[in-house]
């Protein structure tokens, strides 16, 4: 019987997390819909959270078809984004993003990218906000408040007594 433990090859992202980071911006931004290809491994999977609506994909030919269908909303909703490397190490990259709607809104996220052992995304999760403003903001309490009663409420509460819940 052999003892020795399974050899796991090591993930591995791109030498330079910087220019992985620059070419997610810039394929973000061009909506390079077929560019895709090259990032992800063909079992890859891909999942993202915008204000908590969540689009996934499994395999390549789905991360295509959903990474199109994205690459349209933010062309009809003229959505522009800046990324920036947060940390990577030997299998993952984080970034976080901020951008625009239309030059109007504030939007902001953060995306974690895992990598097989060809240096393929194996694993990609983006989770954003399309439109954030200050707690302070009367819109923003308007939105909570609608959205999230009780919620709103209790953390207005808890803001204007300054005491613990």
């Amino acid at each position: 019987m052999n003892t020795r433990p399974l050899a796991v090859p090591r993930q591995r992202p791109p030498a330079r997390p910087e220019e992985f980071v620059a070419e997610a911006e810039r394929m973000t931004n061009e909506r390079d819909v077929d560019g895709i290809r090259k990032v992800f491994a063909p079992t890859a999977s891909w999942t993202s959270t915008i204000d908590g609506m969540v689009v996934s994909a499994r395999g390549i030919d789905e991360i295509h078809a959903r990474w199109d269908l994205m690459c349209r909303f933010m062309e009809a909703r003229g959505l522009t984004v800046q990324k920036t490397l947060v940390t990577s190490d030997d299998d993952t990259i984080v970034n976080e993003w901020t951008g625009s709607l239309g030059g109007r809104t504030a939007a902001r996220g953060i995306e974690v990218w895992a990598f097989d052992p060809n240096g393929l995304v194996s694993d990609q999760r983006l989770y954003g906000f399309l439109n954030t403003r200050s707690d302070r903001s009367a819109l923003m309490s308007l939105r909570m408040l609608v959205a999230y009663p009780r919620t709103a409420l209790t953390f207005a509460r808890l803001r204007a007594t300054g005491r613990r819940a």
